[in-house]
């Protein structure tokens, strides 16, 4: 029952959204805009954006290893692309992080708390970077303070956030790397932004993009695949970048359509698992 209600209230938020998106859009300036994209480098985003979802998996796969769960890169991965595809495409209820812990319970016997702690670990240090990067951007932005003052504050919440997974976690001992392979994804991701940027004929205001990026990246956990809440984001700040209502959703929309895209392997190994899970 409690999965249902999920379920429902994650498709509710997502067709509100998607619907109160497009009501404030003149839908023929917005086809206008889509139609004249150029898609090969929309498609070559996606790859970019794949790439930084095959270092995301190593990050987990680190933590896991760090923990005496080894797990291979190509088994990893595979788990990784279900994952990708069940949170995607699959609204409400278990999402593809515990359908992935219950996998790994069921087919290898490892302790499903244990592992849906690491899994969480994994999600936490993931949105500690990003968090970390937009205060940086912010204060970059908004507030105008050095390069200095923004790295040492950096550095100070970095090393806040290792004491907090050691006296939570108690695990400090894989936070280091972790943070290093999550910075690295999002530097990826961002690359996968400038593409879909260039493809729009967009050539500035590339930092106040990144910033309204990673807040549509962090409210989009409440619909499934940020369906509808990232093209949100991106129009409610239109007149912050300077832009059009059409064209701001379209960024928004564009990431959504290279997530939808390199998520669909996952698809394959559902229909079709890989011996290890059967």
């Amino acid at each position: 029952m409690k999965k249902k209600i999920l379920s429902a209230l994650q498709i509710i938020i997502t067709v509100f959204f998607i619907y109160y998106t497009l009501s404030n859009l003149n839908l023929n300036k917005f086809s206008d805009v889509i139609i004249n994209i150029n898609f090969l480098i929309i498609f070559f985003a996606s790859i970019v954006y794949f790439i930084s979802q095959i270092i995301s998996s190593e990050r987990l796969r680190h933590i896991l290893n760090k923990n005496n769960f080894q797990i291979s890169f190509n088994q990893n991965f595979t788990l990784y692309l279900i994952g990708l595809f069940y949170n995607f495409f699959i609204p409400g209820g278990i999402g593809g992080d515990a359908y992935k812990g219950y996998l790994l319970n069921k087919n290898l016997g490892w302790n499903l708390k244990k592992v849906l702690k690491l899994i969480l670990l994994d999600r936490l240090i993931g949105l500690g970077v990003l968090c970390c990067i937009l205060i940086s951007l912010y204060a970059l932005v908004f507030i105008k303070l050095t390069f200095l003052v923004i790295a040492l504050s950096i550095i100070s919440i970095s090393i806040i956030g290792y004491y907090l997974v050691k006296l939570i976690f108690k695990n400090e001992h894989i936070f280091w790397k972790s943070f290093a392979y999550s910075t690295l994804s999002h530097m990826i991701q961002f690359v996968s932004i400038f593409m879909i940027l260039y493809s729009l004929g967009i050539l500035n205001n590339y930092l106040e993009i990144i910033l309204v990026f990673i807040l549509s990246s962090i409210f989009s956990v409440f619909s499934f695949g940020g369906v509808g809440i990232r093209e949100y984001v991106f129009l409610s700040s239109a007149s912050l970048l300077n832009f059009s209502p059409e064209l701001a959703a379209s960024i928004g929309l564009l990431f959504t359509f290279c997530a939808a895209l390199s998520s669909l392997p996952g698809l394959k190994y559902l229909i079709k698992k890989p011996d290890f899970l059967k």
